[in-house]
């Protein structure tokens, strides 16, 4: 809970797709469906504390088929005739909230930061909305067929979501509204005199209206990376992988905690924006690091990674080890690598593998590790 305010997410994902020709939101992108990514982006920001989603009835049960693995609490309500009548019908469930950030189902790759972003501008003022400016010239044609005049294209922005109100300003400015469509959450609080905040979006937090936007996500600004990491194997020394303090005789020799995997990770995460390796940024010579826990040294990382302007999309790592066992421990350490990047554990692969025998790995004489991550432009 943020500031003592509890915010729900309302994701909107009850339109037909007309444009379309087919249902959007369960078109897959990256192996899982438009509206698991944008349920997930709630699911992922630690200022949303539950959600909810507003779907036609002839969509719903699929929609909690591919959203049962959410672990925020999430409701399920049917929306209305108008898309501001299925937005209300969403804010009301939320009877506990004092904020409600109201996000297009049809937007999947909404950052992190601009979640967060908008969030804390909505406490400023009655609402925020995250927006980018718009690069092509803009102009009016009342007949479809000719100019009739050109706005000034520095006065003009494209407004995006998620779009957060103060919960009973909104329901309140929802009964002035009277019949007026509305094509987005804003136009409701303009229309009841109440201001409304623009924080900084992002061109890659596009709206998915037409088959050319998912050619366009297709090609959206990606980087992958690799990270490889080993360690040798000695005595008197703890083990730790992914933060986790392993049952062994030996440990790893390093300047830090010898945390292999966790080595790799950053090293993966490095490399994918091209900004050195783990001994650039965290040097052996430099006496702080002595003993370090590699967690925070991740937590780092993955704050250079946002501040960079990109979003961890997933890391798929592998540890190869002769001995101890380490598949009882696999759960927890994907836990921690998940809690410390602040994702999903969903989105974090750590798998163990032995290599029969064969090398300095498999006659026991040290650890390595592998991984590879995805990287997305927030």
């Amino acid at each position: 809970m943020l500031e003592g305010n509890k915010i729900t997410a309302v994701v909107v994902a009850g339109g037909s797709s007309k444009r379309m020709g087919f249902n959007k939101l369960f078109h897959k992108i990256n192996g899982r469906e438009i509206l698991w990514h944008s349920v997930m982006a709630m699911q992922k920001n630690e200022y949303i504390d539950e959600i909810v989603v507003v779907s036609n009835d002839y969509m719903i049960d699929e929609s909690m088929r591919i959203l049962k693995d959410i672990k925020k609490t999430i409701t399920f309500v049917i929306g209305g005739e108008e898309r501001n009548n299925s937005v209300l019908n969403g804010v009301l469930m939320a009877t506990d909230a004092q904020y409600v950030a109201i996000h297009d189902g049809a937007r999947p790759f909404v950052s992190n930061r601009i979640i967060k972003d908008t969030i804390k501008l909505a406490l400023k003022y009655d609402g925020a909305a995250p927006a980018v400016a718009v690069k092509d010239t803009i102009k009016v044609s009342k007949n479809k067929k000719t100019i009739d005049e050109t706005l000034d294209r520095d006065s003009l922005a494209a407004i995006q979501t998620p779009q957060v109100f103060k919960r009973d300003k909104y329901i309140e400015a929802t009964k002035k509204l009277g019949d007026k469509i509305v094509t987005d959450d804003c136009m409701i609080f303009e229309n009841a005199g109440y201001t409304v905040a623009i924080s900084k979006g992002a061109y890659a937090n596009k709206k998915i209206t037409t088959k050319e936007d998912l050619w366009d996500m297709a090609q959206s600004n990606i980087r992958v990376g690799h990270g490889y990491d080993v360690h040798k194997l000695v005595h008197d020394r703890k083990l730790i992988l992914g933060g986790v303090d392993i049952a062994y005789e030996k440990g790893l020799l390093g300047h830090s905690d010898a945390d292999v995997l966790t080595h790799a990770i950053i090293d993966a995460l490095l490399g994918s924006l091209a900004l050195g390796d783990i001994g650039n940024h965290f040097p052996d010579t430099d006496a702080s690091y002595k003993n370090a826990d590699s967690l925070v040294l991740l937590e780092k990382t993955v704050s250079l990674i946002n501040e960079n302007g990109y979003d961890v999309i997933n890391i798929d790592a592998t540890l190869l080890c002769e001995a101890p066992k380490l598949s009882p421990y696999i759960a927890k350490i994907r836990e921690n690598i998940a809690n410390t990047m602040k994702t999903d554990i969903s989105t974090v692969s750590v798998k163990a593998t032995t290599e029969e025998g064969l090398g300095f790995t498999g006659v026991g004489d040290g650890i390595s590790a592998h991984c590879v991550c995805l990287l997305a432009k927030s």
